[in-house]
């Protein structure tokens, strides 16, 4: 079977995908990668010899490995098909997917800005052309045999995803990934995260290639009455039952961003500074009217879909109905608006009547005169 040929004291060995060795023609033990890298013989004798060796991808996504001044290409064997898969970092190669046969390569791993993968193995850089795209929050990386699209690996990564907002006020997050052996990695996503309105998730989206790829991160989106977004995210486990994504809540200072109460909930994103950021988040429901322990409410509600179940969520404004210069008004008690008033349209999204017994539904107008509000924002009171 071909294979590397290397060469050692005028001995010839030839080492074969399927993890064996020949001596001089003749079968003389198994290999296998150490720690380092380097290509390990054991011999029927059990003595072993080392070999350095430069192991890369090359443009077709397919590992070569070199030493000793030859070259092997793990795929130009027509019978058999390589597999890839990571544990704990560590790339896991299988020459041919039907056989049993496994080697370890180590090396440090980086998220290009293209969303294509790298490796890098004692020193020696290549770059995996893929994406990733995932439905339950996982850092999975999906690439192919560029010469047999049919022939693919995913690489997966375990760990815990956390949030920021970059200079632009982009909301980014980031993936601490496990190794073994050292400490841990980070790869962070190149653009910014989003909600999707529809089913109101968390979502990273964007294009490469013509087609639109994602990260959909399972968990409950909650906002509370200053505009601050707080995200969730489930932890998610293997079929075995190993952990691979951890429970955590990401958390997005955000500002009220309409001018009026129709519509969808637009939210911007604040920077570090406290400034607002241009970078809007948002959230597909309704305006509605909150009944709160005090007074009336302006709020908003919005559905979430979770394991097929839906969850509707409402929440109210932190502020209070008005009446200011002949207009009913909202006036928002928090800072974290763009706009401090909105003026309400009488008969539209406020209506008047007679005083009220219950108070938080009693309004003061002109000449202190009380007046019921018995329609707000959709709701009957």
């Amino acid at each position: 079977m071909p294979g590397l040929e290397l060469k050692k004291n005028n001995d010839n060995y030839v080492l074969d995908p399927s993890g064996s060795v020949t001596l001089n023609n003749a079968p003389d033990g198994k290999w296998k990668t150490d720690e380092g890298n380097k290509i390990v013989v054991t011999k029927n004798d059990n003595s072993t010899l080392n070999f350095d060796a430069t192991w890369e991808f090359d443009s077709n996504n397919q590992l070569v490995v070199s030493a000793d001044g030859k070259k092997f290409n793990f795929h130009e064997i027509p019978a058999n098909v390589p597999r890839y898969e990571t544990r704990d970092a560590v790339l896991l190669v299988k020459p041919n997917k039907n056989q049993p046969f496994v080697f370890e390569l180590r090396g440090n791993w980086a998220l290009t800005e293209s969303h294509d993968l790298s490796i890098t193995i004692n020193g020696k850089k290549s770059t995996l052309d893929g994406f990733i795209h995932d439905p339950r929050s996982r850092f999975m990386f999906h690439f192919s045999n560029k010469k047999n699209l049919l022939q693919g690996s995913v690489l997966g990564f375990v760990g815990t995803w956390s949030e920021s907002v970059d200079a632009d006020g982009k909301p980014r997050l980031q993936f601490s990934y496990k190794q073994a052996g050292k400490p841990d990695g980070e790869f962070m996503l190149p653009k910014g995260v989003a909600i999707e309105r529809t089913q109101n998730q968390l979502i990273y989206e964007y294009e490469k290639q013509g087609k639109k790829r994602r990260i959909q991160f399972a968990g409950l989106l909650k906002i509370n009455d200053d505009f601050t977004i707080t995200y969730g995210l489930d932890k998610q486990t293997a079929s075995n039952g190993e952990q691979q994504v951890a429970s955590t809540t990401f958390t997005f200072s955000a500002a009220f961003k309409k001018k009026n109460f129709e519509g969808e909930l637009d939210l911007a994103i604040k920077k570090d500074d406290g400034t607002v950021g241009s970078t809007v988040i948002t959230i597909g429901g309704r305006f509605t009217a909150v009944l709160g322990s005090t007074h009336l409410q302006a709020g908003f509600t919005f559905e979430q879909n979770r394991a097929g179940n839906k969850i509707t969520t409402t929440f109210g404004f932190a502020g209070q109905l008005e009446f200011k210069q002949g207009k009913i008004q909202w006036v928002f008690s928090t800072n974290n608006t763009t706009t401090k008033t909105i003026t309400l349209a009488v008969n539209v999204d406020i209506n008047l009547g007679d005083k009220q017994l219950e108070a938080k539904l009693n309004l003061i107008v002109q000449g202190g005169q009380v007046k019921g509000i018995t329609f707000f924002l959709g709701v009957a009171f």
